[in-house]
């Protein structure tokens, strides 16, 4: 049968801060924590680093915590290099309130192939959206469809477009 005490051996509690405990949790060794849970009491922010970090400000392949940073990140505020998850996702995928990547999602997204409520990018899909291909409720670009389609090229229930103009002058040549 699996000892659970084992997996805690190295924990340490210190410390009370109303009801939050400082955690510092590192397996397999304090040494080389593969996985390392680090949490602040009356110290203030901890920060984790380990393969898999988890804590207050955590830096890792995997991170989650309030400001993470790694490969796999998630949190308030995440920056990876693959994937970001959080309120403010920096990453090549990012998706959150605000979320810049180069395939992004959130209510303003920014990067190459974007999706939002404001989606600015080169593929923009929003309900404005800004770049070179657009789709929208207000679709601004070079081609443009949408509501509203401003641009040069695209369609729209107002198209103000260069393609739409050049018809309009067309008709009282």
């Amino acid at each position: 049968m699996f000892d659970w005490r084992r997996l805690t051996r190295f924990t340490r509690y210190t410390g009370n801060w109303g009801d939050r405990q400082e955690i510092d949790y590192q397996w397999p060794a304090t040494g080389f924590p593969v996985v390392r849970i680090r949490s602040g009491g009356a110290g203030g922010r901890k920060v984790a680093v380990g393969l898999i970090a988890i804590g207050d400000v955590a830096v890792g392949l995997v991170s989650i915590g309030a400001v993470s940073v790694g490969v796999l990140s998630l949190g308030a505020v995440a920056i990876s290099w693959v994937l970001g998850l959080g309120a403010v996702a920096i990453g090549n995928l990012a998706g959150g309130a605000v979320a810049i990547g180069e395939v992004a999602a959130g209510a303003v997204a920014i990067g190459q192939y974007v999706a939002g409520a404001v989606a600015i990018g080169e593929h923009a899909l929003g309900a404005v959206a800004i770049g070179e291909h657009t789709l929208g409720a207000v679709a601004i670009g070079e081609s443009a469809y949408g509501g509203v389609a401003i641009g040069e090229h695209g369609f729209g229930l107002i198209p103000l477009t260069k393609d739409a103009i050049d018809w309009l002058t067309g008709l009282f040549d």
